[in-house]
């Protein structure tokens, strides 16, 4: 097993991250005014916080992942986290393809057939997956620096258009929608999951990863908001996808004629991330069966992830309802939180019978 560096890890979470920021914006989410910054910073530091329960995993068990960490204490209790880590898994990866599929729909081909779309995005990702974590996070790497090149034209070329005057500060008056905007902001976080499947295949000091992962992002997201804002104004609050129209209003022509290249890069962010949650899913059938060949457990699952998002996607109502869902941030707390804490209680229950063994024997 090839173990790649903190760094490595931390370019694939930034192109998995902006990618989703690219490609997704849920519906219950401020797009316009000073709310938006607020809620960003807000969710990164609550984001922070859902990451220590796998941090404490790290560091207690010297660097193991969560499923290997219940894997060594109790194969039952190992396979029964590797299950409920593997659904959540999918069902993020089944909206990360069909979020890709509608933008690429919307952008790039817009008679693309629904099916070939999924196939052609699911299968990408599975070849990405069997590659390897080393292969994919040395692609994520590559996708993020165009990525960060094409936001940095993007910037200069649209700078003379933005308009100080669209940002002026104001708070929202409905708490409640501002604390569903809070959440679904926190809901886009799914890295937490493949951070607690592959901690064991960081090189050393896994915590650093979020140390450094999460200011760089926070940095970014604001950035990119206030770009936003500045040129899009009110009109933000009525564009599904706001960088790619901001990248299509460029007055350079020839940047004009590329302006379906940042929508390309995107996509292969966006398979990125898809390739990493399948190879994720794929590392725990490794732990839990103790077999290391795991490329028909990938096509498996690709395959598995494809039919989901054919099944999902042709009905508008159940689409609706699995964004929902997803965007509630259950997936981020069952995975990152819930499972992890378990993980240390049982831990410690175990350390204590031995403990209270030891003090009876003496």
């Amino acid at each position: 097993m090839s173990r790649i560096s903190n760094r490595q890890l931390v370019i694939a979470f930034l192109a998995c991250r902006l990618s989703a920021e690219m490609t997704t914006i849920p519906g219950e989410m401020f797009r316009y005014g000073t709310d938006r910054f607020i809620v960003i910073l807000l969710a990164k530091l609550v984001v922070a916080l859902l990451y220590l329960p796998v941090i404490a995993v790290t560091l207690k068990f010297r660097g193991d992942s969560v499923i290997t960490a219940t894997m060594r204490r109790n194969k039952a209790f190992g396979i029964t986290a590797g299950v409920i880590m593997s659904v959540l898994l999918t069902m993020t990866a089944v909206q990360t393809v069909l979020s890709l599929q509608h933008y690429v729909t919307d952008t790039l081909l817009n008679n693309i057939v629904t099916v070939s779309g999924i196939a052609g995005i699911t299968a990408a990702a599975v070849y990405g997956a069997a590659k390897g974590l080393s292969a994919v996070t040395r692609s994520s790497v590559f996708a993020a620096v165009i990525f960060g090149l094409l936001i940095f034209l993007i910037g200069v070329t649209m700078w003379d258009k933005t308009e100080p005057d669209h940002l002026y500060f104001s708070l929202a008056n409905d708490r409640t929608y501002f604390f569903k905007s809070l959440i679904s902001e926190i809901s886009m976080n799914s890295e937490i999951l493949i951070f607690a499947v592959i901690t064991d295949e960081l090189r050393r000091k896994p915590h650093r990863t979020v140390l450094y992962y999460l200011p760089i992002l926070l940095i970014l997201l604001e950035l990119l908001n206030l770009l936003y804002n500045l040129i899009l104004g009110p009109y933000m609050s009525k564009v599904e996808y706001p960088l790619y129209i901001i990248a299509s209003l460029s007055d350079i022509v020839l940047f004009q004629r590329l302006d379906g290249i940042d929508a390309i890069v995107w996509l292969m962010c966006g398979i990125i991330k898809t390739a990493l949650l399948i190879y994720c899913i794929g590392r725990i059938y490794a732990v839990c069966s103790k077999k290391p060949r795991t490329k028909l457990a990938l096509t498996v699952t690709g395959f598995l992830v494809f039919m989901l998002c054919i099944i999902l996607g042709s009905d508008a109502g159940i689409y609706d309802r699995m964004t929902d869902v997803m965007n509630s941030g259950i997936h981020i707390l069952l995975g990152g939180v819930v499972v992890p804490l378990i993980v240390l209680a049982a831990g410690r229950k175990k350390q204590s019978r031995r403990v209270k063994k030891n003090d009876e024997n003496i």
